[in-house]
């Protein structure tokens, strides 16, 4: 857990999304949660232990279960966007959910099943639509729906702090794109180019500055160039995914085995091609 400032810390160490916790004078409010139970729990002991305070809400930047699954451990005062507040019904497919778990932790599976097999997960306190405005006496948060890498994904801006937490618009790693509409996603990054920021929390990846809105910003410029001229010369995705530079900008991936991380990229790199070639 790093500290930033007097106020702010984060979490980049759980598998899954970052997590963040502000201290403001109302009470602590978190941002996105850790997946497995465990986890969950020893970050809420965390941040009262090392603020003395309570938590007072969490903001959850999409409905994806690696930013949502651990809420009930820590607090149901949840907000969110509308769209996501509805994909947080998932999580009570119990079925649905525990495919999620053995395929995300399959050697932890059983133990995190029987934790949450009796938990009845709440739907989200707000929700909203457009803009949200959470003032918490010495801290303004302010929650705006941009889309791109789901259809609930907001990003949160500290102005404070001149802090911005992108969700997994920006990442330090190739994308999920899943559920993305490529052009909405570019138009954040561009939205999130307004704002002044000093600090950037990214949905995965190391904590830096503006230079990781940048560098998202150059490879979608280059992922979309690469795609449109590989069309035009008639390859398929997978052919494309194969002769991709792209598609090595980042780091390798560290969870799982190699030939697993490969085939995750490849997997993404075409659901990327759909939605450019597919205009979305």
């Amino acid at each position: 857990m790093e500290m930033f400032g007097k106020r702010l810390l984060v979490e980049t160490g759980y598998p899954g999304a970052n997590v963040s916790c502000m201290i403001t004078a109302r009470g602590l409010v978190l941002i996105d949660t850790p997946m497995r139970p465990a986890d969950a729990r020893e970050w809420a002991s965390r941040v009262k232990s090392e603020t003395g305070r309570e938590i007072a809400f969490l903001i959850c930047t999409d409905h994806h279960y690696d930013h949502v699954m651990g809420f009930p451990f820590l607090t149901d005062r949840v907000i969110c966007h509308t769209t996501a507040a509805r994909g947080f019904r998932f999580l009570n497919d119990k079925e649905a959910l525990k495919n999620t778990i053995r395929a995300t932790f399959p050697q932890e599976a059983r133990e995190i099943e029987e934790e949450l097999a009796n938990i009845t997960f709440s739907s989200p306190l707000l929700s909203f639509d457009r803009r949200l405005v959470l003032d918490m006496g010495d801290a303004t948060f302010h929650l705006e729906f941009v889309g791109g890498h789901s259809p609930g994904t907001i990003l949160i801006y500290l102005p404070e702090e001149r802090t911005l937490f992108t969700g997994d618009n920006v990442e330090t790693q190739f994308p999920y794109f899943g559920q993305c509409r490529f052009s909405a996603w570019r138009e954040g990054l561009h939205k999130m180019k307004t704002l002044d920021v000093e600090r950037v929390v990214p949905g995965h990846g190391y904590v830096g500055g503006p230079e990781l809105i940048d560098d998202y910003i150059a490879f979608f410029n280059d992922l979309e160039e690469e795609v449109k001229r590989f069309h035009q010369q008639g390859l398929t995705a997978d052919e494309m995914a194969n002769k991709s530079a792209t598609l090595h900008r980042f780091p390798a991936l560290e969870a799982g085995g190699a030939g697993q991380a490969r085939a995750w990229l490849a997997g993404q790199y075409k659901l990327a091609v759909d939605a450019i070639l597919g205009s979305k």
